[in-house]
């Protein structure tokens, strides 16, 4: 347990879960394991780890890759190797020729060797027959082997619609890692956040063990994480994110303008980078990483490099931001859809009224003067990250904008689906009127060049420049 734990750190809970339900070698396995957790949860890394530890006999599917029914069985029974390739060439064309190579290899086990399935991207199979999913639960009952399926998806198992019954799996749940987690996963990579810095300039020893304390990577991650981790959860969109800042932030330690351990003026520096980072978030259109030049050139002095000078750079992000967005193919209604979206999560609910309403009644002057003196930049919704809203409020804000009238059709509600899949807002692909939630998370700048193309001004509808 203690090796596997250093492999897969702040996922004890789900291991030691693992490694009961697969037990021992000559322990029968449960018929099938169903791994649920939000995308970058560790469950795919889990499972894998376990099954190395272990030693049994595996294959892991990705739907992704076998999106047909033909090439999954196939790559099921040359995974694992069977008698059936030899026998009839590896050609499997349902789920009765699996059956069967399933069961040639049966014939082969010794002491009832255990056999596991792994269905990565299990959420792919809804599009295929019903009657996959069902066997694949039922495996054991089907063929003559200790085998077990585990299934891996960001979905739970009450969003496989089923027309009949089926076999319920053992359910194993991933959570999101919280703050401590997040800090601790990202702390173990310092050497390679140090080492990204260092493979492109050269600096002298004293400013390279600077770099390489503990102390320097743990400050930045705090504030890192105290401007990221309300909007993003997503470990591999933090990680790639951290790596970016942390160059700007070793900035003025390498060229001598700030102390290592002045944390007040490190942190005044790095925090509206770190805010502007945000409008970033998820896009990954250009990198603040200089490319490397010809040994020829004198390239190693970081303040003659025109790459790492933020202002360079962040003008350069900015600009690469607008063009995405502007080249963005999105449909009419996404876009107003989208719009809303970001409205939505940077105005305050109580404020739709007044917003988004012609007759909204008369405002007291003397109370927007006290707000208006209220209001400091630390303030602005905008600066704060976006917040949840509910569906509805998103199609009243949505009706509000557009000019003209349309119905709520399965194609508008479908494109919310689409906005969601393309990671411009955060929630559920699955449309619930009652329960469902989202925020938008793109920036200003992506939604105003997004605006610009229907002629849209965001600006005039945000709480912050009112």
């Amino acid at each position: 347990m203690e090796e596997i734990s250093k492999r897969v750190p702040c996922r004890d809970k789900q291991l030691q879960t693992l490694l009961d339900l697969f037990g021992d070698y000559d322990e029968p396995l449960p018929c099938s394991v169903f791994a649920s957790g939000c995308m970058s949860t560790g469950k795919s890394l889990c499972i894998q780890s376990v099954l190395r530890h272990l030693g049994y006999k595996h294959v892991i599917i990705n739907c992704i890759e076998c999106y047909a029914p033909k090439i999954m069985y196939e790559s099921i029974l040359s995974g694992l190797g069977t008698d059936y390739e030899a026998e009839v060439g590896i050609k499997c064309d349902s789920l009765k020729d699996l059956i069967h190579g399933l069961n040639l290899l049966g014939q082969t086990q010794i002491n009832y060797e255990p056999v596991i399935i792994v269905i990565d991207k299990a959420e792919r199979l809804r599009t295929m027959d019903q009657s996959i999913i069902s066997a694949l639960l039922r495996l054991r009952e089907l063929c003559n082997l200790n085998i077990c399926t585990v299934f891996i998806t960001h979905l739970v198992f009450d969003q496989f619609y089923f027309k009949m019954g089926v076999r319920e799996p053992i359910k194993l749940y991933f959570p999101n890692y919280n703050k401590e987690e997040l800090f601790k996963i990202i702390f173990l990579h310092q050497s390679t956040f140090v080492q990204y810095i260092l493979n492109d300039i050269d600096v002298g020893d004293e400013v390279k063990e600077e770099l390489e304390k503990p102390e320097l990577f743990a400050n930045f991650l705090n504030a890192f994480l105290s401007v990221f981790y309300r909007p993003c959860r997503d470990l591999i969109e933090l990680q790639h994110m951290a790596r970016v800042n942390f160059v700007k932030y070793c900035e003025p330690i390498v060229k001598g303008d700030i102390q290592a351990q002045d944390l007040t003026r490190l942190w005044r520096h790095i925090s509206p980078i770190l805010k502007t980072s945000l409008e970033l978030l998820y896009l990954r259109i250009s990198s603040s990483k200089p490319q490397t030049q010809s040994p020829g050139k004198e390239n190693s002095d970081w303040e003659t490099a025109p790459a790492y000078n933020f202002e360079n750079t962040l003008k350069e992000e900015l600009t690469s931001t607008k063009t995405f967005a502007q080249s963005f193919e999105l449909p009419y209604y996404a876009k107003y859809l989208l719009i809303a979206a970001y409205l939505a999560s940077y105005n305050p609910p109580k404020e739709d009224k007044r917003l988004f309403m012609k007759h909204h009644g008369k405002q007291r002057k003397r109370l927007q003067q006290v707000r208006a003196k209220a209001k400091i930049s630390e303030k602005l919704n905008t600066q704060l990250g976006p917040k949840m809203f509910t569906l509805d409020r998103l199609l009243a804000i949505f009706y509000a904008i557009l000019e003209e009238k349309i119905g709520l059709t399965s194609n508008l509600l479908a494109q919310i689906a689409t906005l969601v899949e393309l990671k411009l807002i955060a929630g559920s692909k699955e449309i619930d009127l009652d329960t469902a939630k989202y925020k938008c998370i793109v920036g200003y700048d992506f939604i105003a060049a997004v605006a610009q193309t229907v002629g849209f001004n965001v600006r005039k509808y945000l709480y912050d420049f009112m």
